[in-house]
C-alpha cells in the first residue's frame, strides 16, 4: 500500500494516509483539506505543490477535468480517424492509444 505523510493544520501531528483512501483535495490559502473514503477529512499544512510532489513519488498525480479537456483537444487534433476520442474509446474495441 502506498502512503503519504502529511502534517495536521491545527496540532502539527504527522499522519500517514494511504493513497487509495484519499478521495478529494481542497486547496485553501492557509491549509489543504483531504477528504477520505471514510467520509472524514483532515486539514493539513501542505500546499498544492507539496501534495503534488508527494504524489509524484508514487507515480500519481492530480487529474482535473480541465486537464482531460485539454488532452482531448490535443489528441483530437492529431487523431488519425478524425472521430471523437471519447466515442471511440467507449467502443468494445481496443483503445486508440
Amino acid at each position: 500500500m502506498k502512503y503519504i505523510e502529511v502534517t495536521a493544520w491545527g496540532n502539527g501531528k504527522k499522519h500517514l494516509l494511504p493513497l487509495n483512501k484519499i478521495v478529494d483535495f481542497s486547496f485553501e490559502d492557509k491549509y489543504t483539506t483531504l477528504s477520505l473514503s471514510s467520509s472524514s477529512y483532515l486539514n493539513v499544512i501542505e500546499t498544492k505543490e507539496q501534495i503534488e510532489e508527494l504524489l509524484s513519488w508514487h507515480g500519481a498525480k492530480i487529474v482535473s477535468t480541465q486537464l482531460i479537456d485539454q488532452y482531448q483537444e490535443e489528441y483530437s487534433a492529431t487523431y488519425e480517424h478524425g472521430a471523437d476520442f471519447w466515442a471511440d474509446a467507449s467502443n468494445d474495441n481496443d483503445l486508440p492509444f
